[in-house]
């Protein structure tokens, strides 16, 4: 499965001058000695791109790459690189390199180090997660200036088409009648979200039937009930604590603070820079804006919904699969999953806990125009593109993203593609 269509850029001869391998420690060797292994079959897998004297000097760039990482962290693989050390490295190894101009090196470095990568993702020798490939993919696309490749039929989008999608998007739609509702800023509590007194309002906003705890009540009367006491109360209303337990509002109020659409002060939640953008009639501004808080709303979902206001993030691997499946060609189907949350037999309760949880965000995700769930759970194309930012958003979030033991949902057999 190709991740990348498009033949290198011609080479300006920058890393010729590469110098040698230095001694080195017995990992550093070890990993060496199987980029030297892989050699054979990764010429016969670059005659796509070049010849055999070109994708020599990929391997020889990547084991200088594998060596600086290693200066760096005092860790090293042969099979996965560590997006979180990417630049470091990158750098490290153009000042080791006698050549005129770094920032051409540099751009050969990404490439070389795009194809090695897109390689072991080819032949099942990537030893990271598929998350960590995507992320690094991205990372790796933009550092080399090109544009981002994602694999399977994607149509590409105008402007205009973006525009008139996002209006289209149920949750977008919610956004910007909140912060209608929010007029010229509301008073908020010292952890920064609604008082009890707006949230019913707020709720309603976005189609939630929830109100703040009235405190001080009396005690009922013997024969009343509490609807009979409060006055007119909708039956199908709950009551809440905190903003934090209304679905949906305390999800779209995260990802406004998180993309400064809404700045919060110490008493009062006021529009911030993010929301001018919003509101701008430059297209470009409107388009960023909304790519932005998708990235973010798609980020606190994968942990685990509302987590960005909670201590520890609790990531749900199972979801962040589904979405990179459904935003690159190769969608989970919905039985899958559903067997996936039914299973018993597995070992470990948390990848049929993680599938129970995704099943259950996914539902929220395709009510607010996220995701598509018909026969397979597939992203639609103008969100596509925040789904991989969003990742990256997790694990810049996390320090380093490792879900740990996750049930994939393909494991008990072939996934079907549903192109």
């Amino acid at each position: 499965m190709s991740r990348k269509t498009k033949k290198p850029k011609a080479r300006g001869g920058h890393l010729k001058a590469a110098p040698s391998a230095p001694k080195m420690p017995l990992q550093l060797v070890l990993n060496h000695r199987v980029v030297d292994s892989l050699t054979p079959e990764f010429v016969h897998w670059y005659e796509r791109f070049s010849d055999a004297e070109d994708a020599l000097r990929c391997l020889h760039i990547v084991k200088l790459f594998i060596s600086a990482s290693h200066a760096i962290s005092e860790e090293s693989s042969a099979t996965r690189f560590d997006p979180d050390s990417l630049d470091d490295a990158a750098l490290a190894l153009a000042g080791m390199l006698d050549v005129a101009d770094s920032d051409e090196a540099l751009v050969e470095i990404f490439d070389y180090l795009h194809l090695y990568a897109e390689f072991l993702f080819e032949t099942g020798r990537w030893s990271g997660t598929e998350e960590d490939y995507f992320v690094l993919h991205m990372l790796l696309s933009e550092e080399a200036g090109g544009e981002l490749d994602l694999p399977g039929n994607i149509p590409e989008l105008s402007d205009e088409e973006q525009d008139r999608a996002f209006q289209e998007l149920p949750v977008l739609q919610l956004t910007g009648r909140l912060l209608e509702w929010l007029g010229s800023g509301k008073d908020v509590t010292s952890t920064g979200v609604l008082r009890l007194k707006d949230i019913e309002g707020a709720a309603g906003v976005v189609g939630v039937k929830a109100r703040g705890k009235k405190t001080g009540k009396r005690p009922l009367p013997e024969g009343q009930g509490a609807a009979e006491v409060e006055g007119e109360v909708d039956p199908e209303s709950f009551e809440v604590g905190s903003m934090h337990e209304v679905p949906v509002l305390s999800d779209i109020w995260a990802a406004m603070v998180g993309t400064r659409i809404l700045s919060i002060g110490s008493t009062r939640a006021l529009p911030g820079a993010g929301a001018e953008s919003w509101h701008s009639q430059d297209l470009d501004s409107r388009l960023q804006i909304r790519r932005e808080f998708l990235t973010v709303f798609l980020a606190s979902a994968v942990m685990d919904s509302g987590s960005m206001w909670e201590e520890g993030p609790r990531d749900n691997a199972t979801l962040a699969r589904v979405l990179l499946r459904g935003a690159s060609g190769e969608p989970v189907s919905v039985d899958e999953l559903k067997s996936a949350a039914a299973n018993e037999s597995v070992g470990s309760a948390l990848p049929t806990f993680e599938a129970i949880r995704a099943l259950r965000e996914l539902a929220t995700l395709a009510d607010l125009g996220l995701v598509h769930v018909d026969t397979y759970y597939t992203v639609p194309p103008a969100v596509i593109q925040c789904v991989i930012p969003a990742l990256a958003l997790v694990l810049t979030m996390e320090d380093k993203f490792e879900p740990g033991p996750s049930h994939d949902p393909s494991d008990s057999g072939p996934v079907t593609n549903h192109r």
